[in-house]
């Protein structure tokens, strides 16, 4: 399944992604993704805090976020060993679910134990998004992720080199069983907040996910992005991609009413 908001991209005035032909991604006509947009979010976690960030994600932040309008699923992948060792993706049903007051209303009242777990947050990422292009129909595993940053005058040219060419090839491997190309939504990923201000952080501008139901299938597949195409379209690669293997997932209770 193949689901757009067209490799012919525009370019509105805050360099952002704008649809002009596809289906909805509303997660009930195929996709692997429950919506349009995501939260994505890389982070390291100072040693002390491992176990207080495993009780407070896994029973408190993920099911609180997965409470708000507009979030349909929420994944936690790992790569221990790896700098950013985890990668956290909340997908929503459009930007506007995460930019809504109730979401910015949490984000600017974090519980106790949000404030004390952020304290050892490190090397963060984390970037509101835009869906772009989505390819496969199923859930894996394991996710490569891959973030770039690309020249404003080959957004068009980039896009259509991985839509076109790249996503078929990818999907077309075994144990691939999706392909995903986000664009960050600059304005919304750097809202001022009480949480925002707790931790610095970068905000990737374009990310690529593949999932897979191996980490082999996931590893091989880095190699169907070719770096001279990259190269020659002055893509900037960063050197930290990783295949992470998920921990947990959890869907928004709004999906079963």
């Amino acid at each position: 399944m193949t689901m757009t908001v067209s490799a012919d991209i525009v370019l509105d005035s805050e360099n952002r992604t704008t649809p002009v032909s596809g289906a909805d991604l509303d997660g009930s006509s195929g996709t692997a993704l429950q919506g349009q947009a995501a939260v994505l979010i890389w982070n390291d976690i100072a040693s002390e805090g491992r176990d207080q960030f495993y009780r407070w994600h896994d029973n408190e932040h993920m099911p609180e976020r997965l409470a708000l309008p507009g979030f349909r699923r929420g994944r936690r992948f790992s790569k221990p060993g790896h700098s950013p060792e985890w990668l956290t993706m909340y997908e929503a049903v459009d930007v506007s679910a995460l930019i809504s007051p109730e979401y910015l209303a949490r984000l600017n009242a974090p519980t106790a134990a949000t404030a004390a777990a952020l304290k050892h947050f490190r090397n963060t990422s984390r970037a509101v998004c835009r869906v772009v292009r989505s390819v496969g129909s199923s859930m894996g595993g394991h996710m490569l992720a891959i973030r770039l940053n690309v020249p404003q005058e080959q957004l068009g040219a980039m896009s259509r080199y991985l839509c076109d060419d790249a996503f078929p090839r990818a999907i077309a491997s075994t144990g691939i069983v999706a392909c995903h190309l986000y664009q960050a939504d600059r304005s919304a990923s750097y809202v001022n907040t009480a949480e925002s201000s707790t931790r610095q952080f970068d905000v990737p501008a374009w990310v690529i996910l593949c999932e897979a139901s191996t980490a082999a299938a996931a590893t091989k597949v880095h190699d169907t992005f070719d770096r001279n195409e990259f190269t020659r379209l002055g893509v900037e690669v960063r050197k930290d991609a990783a295949v992470y293997a998920l921990e947990i997932c959890r869907l928004s209770s709004a999906l079963y009413c």
